[in-house]
């Protein structure tokens, strides 16, 4: 048998054994998957809330402070207004009373907007909270499912995994490259003939091809689904 055949063979044939162990946990290695990946999204989303939370406080107590400067001065303006002599002074006392009033005006406007921003981020905040915490808490149900049902295979699932990482080394990298492309997208990446059809999509192969497969002596690819293919008959230890 042609070798890098036989290797892709017994690949094949213990992806197929890491499949079954695997199946016995069901969905929930996509489900802790799914989940952690959502509990990474909303933790994101959590900090770029406590960011602008941040940015939003910065500038509520800078516009405080702004309000506050502006109507210590406009306290001084107003007792200077008794101690003026002329007109000229008065209306300039005036004029720029006129101006703080308008500045603390805006600023008080201005803090308004903001804590109502402050308000909508503290509830988006309280919310992802909540949703961190009932993820982590799903997670970890899941995660400790998951363990349980692995956890009586978990030495024949390594032994497997480590025997797989050996044989996939011995491959050809193209062989091997294709061979991941075809189980990702197929769930396997060699079939057997199955007489004179492709024993993957079924599809009637040519007389030669399949007289060729059967000799076992060169690497053929099914027509349709590309799959590699071998003859059954002849075990993979010959």
């Amino acid at each position: 048998m042609d070798q890098e055949l036989k290797k892709l063979i017994l690949l094949q044939n213990v992806d197929n054994q890491i499949y079954d162990i695997e199946s016995l946990a069901g969905d929930l290695p996509n489900r802790v998957e799914k989940k952690e990946s959502s509990l990474s999204d909303v933790q994101s989303q959590l900090e770029i809330i406590n960011e602008k939370l941040d940015q939003l406080e910065k500038e509520n107590r800078k516009v405080a402070a702004q309000i506050e400067d502006s109507r210590v001065q406009l306290d001084k303006y107003k007792e200077q207004l008794f101690l003026v002599k002329t007109n000229k002074e008065y209306d300039a006392l005036n004029h720029e009373i006129d101006h703080l009033k308008g500045i603390v005006s805006e600023s008080e406007e201005k803090s308004l907007t903001t804590e109502s921003e402050i308000e909508d981020q503290q509830e988006s905040k309280k919310t992802n909270e909540a949703e961190i915490q009932e993820l982590a808490a799903s997670l970890e149900i899941d995660k400790k499912n998951l363990q349980g049902a692995l956890e009586d295979s978990k030495g024949e699932l390594k032994e497997l995994n480590e025997n797989r990482k050996i044989i996939a080394n011995d491959i050809n990298k193209s062989f091997l490259s294709k061979y991941d492309q075809l189980k990702e997208k197929r769930g396997s990446g060699v079939a057997s003939l199955n007489e004179n059809c492709c024993g993957s999509c079924y599809s009637t192969l040519p007389p030669q091809m399949v007289i060729e497969i059967k000799s076992n002596n060169m690497m053929h690819r099914c027509p349709s689904c590309s799959v590699f293919m071998y003859f059954e008959e002849q075990t993979v230890e010959e």
